[in-house]
């Protein structure tokens, strides 16, 4: 059986990588998303940091962790 998975809009997932590890995860509405990756932003400069779509599907979405 395969499962379907669809974006949605309303939720992004942010996360800031020390190389390949992910030092800050965090997921929130579109708005406070794009708030809190400009402020990790200018917080790690030099670090990599990335915004995106949360699936959604039969598995729930991903809690915030730090």
């Amino acid at each position: 059986m395969t499962e379907s998975f669809e974006t949605t809009a309303s939720h992004r997932r942010v996360r800031v990588w020390f190389g390949a590890h992910p030092i800050a995860d965090h997921t929130a509405d579109a708005d406070q998303a794009a708030q809190y990756e400009e402020a990790m932003r200018r917080r790690f400069a030099s670090l990599r940091v990335t915004s995106e779509p949360v699936l959604v599907g039969s598995t729930t979405a991903p809690k915030r962790t730090l």
